[in-house]
């Protein structure tokens, strides 16, 4: 689905003594099928953003377009309902939100609220573990049996089994150790190109942004301050210093490299690996290897 937002302007608690300007005239065009991470220090406007996609917020001013929806400014829209069908939302700490006495009754719980029969919810329930790497064995399992970890995939299978076309996620690394980061985004990555998602994700990770995104947004008081390519906005290093946000550590690395060398290192590198490359690339053409 692709996402437009035109214009998008939120204010909280209009017309009170504790109104806020959260985001202005925001304006961001993301094609179906995209991996966008959205960075920005607290309070730059990140979630704001994020919660109008669902229709959790609606705009003060502007329009969101969301494939065939439309999302405007007191409009109490009768598709909202259909909207979130098609828009699932990841929140941090996602298993906090486990309810059910067992596995499959919270996966299923979803679907059949929004008019699944209970047989195709239980074969989205079966479908959507296997996609977060847990067995059938645990359907009949309670979720509060679970490690941290399994815990998290069982709530991340029941936004699965809504069988939504965007993906939210919002900071889904957190809590985690840099083993359970890794896999997290891992599962992330593969879902998103197994079934063509867009996917959105807030982050604060420098890294993960560059490694899993086609675009990034970079939000500063209610604002888009940067958007592009992750090479355009991480090759723009006293912009993000601007607002007090670093490149990430491979670009950091090949910075204090070329300082050394006294030669620039030609590629990208973004990851860990593409930087081993443009270095191993860079020796040999120095005849160094």
């Amino acid at each position: 689905m692709d996402i437009n937002i035109q214009k998008l302007t939120h204010r909280y608690q209009a017309n009170s003594p504790f109104e806020r300007l959260a985001l202005v005239e925001v304006d961001l065009a993301i094609p179906s099928g995209t991996f966008v991470s959205i960075i920005g220090h607290t309070g730059s406007g990140k979630s704001t953003v994020i919660q109008h996609l669902n229709a959790l917020l609606m705009p003060t001013k502007g329009t969101i377009q969301i494939g065939e929806f439309t999302l405007t400014p007191n409009k109490k829209d009768k598709q909202i309902k259909s909207l979130r069908k098609k828009v699932g939302m990841v929140f941090q700490f996602p298993e906090h939100q486990l309810f059910e006495e067992t596995i499959e009754k919270d996966i299923c719980f979803g679907p059949m609220n929004f008019g699944v029969s209970e047989k195709e919810a239980k074969g989205r329930a079966r479908k959507a573990l296997s996609l977060v790497g847990l067995s059938e064995e645990f359907l009949d399992r309670s979720p509060f049996e679970l490690s941290g970890g399994q815990m998290r995939r069982v709530a991340i299978a029941g936004v699965l089994a809504m069988e939504p076309e965007v993906i939210i996620l919002d900071e889904p690394t957190a809590g985690l150790d840099p083993r359970g980061q890794k896999e997290m985004l891992e599962l992330f990555s593969t879902l998103h190109k197994q079934r063509n998602l867009t996917t959105i994700m807030i982050t604060h990770s420098m890294e993960y942004a560059a490694a899993y995104s086609d675009l990034i947004i970079v939000m500063e008081k209610g604002r888009v301050y940067l958007e592009g390519t992750p090479h355009e906005v991480f090759s723009q290093k006293e912009k993000l210093a601007q607002v007090g946000l670093d490149i990430p550590e491979p670009y950091q690395f090949i910075e204090a490299f070329e300082k050394t060398s006294n030669k620039g290192v030609e590629g990208t590198y973004l990851t860990i690996d593409e930087m081993v490359e443009a270095i191993y690339q860079f020796l040999q053409k120095e005849n160094r290897l």
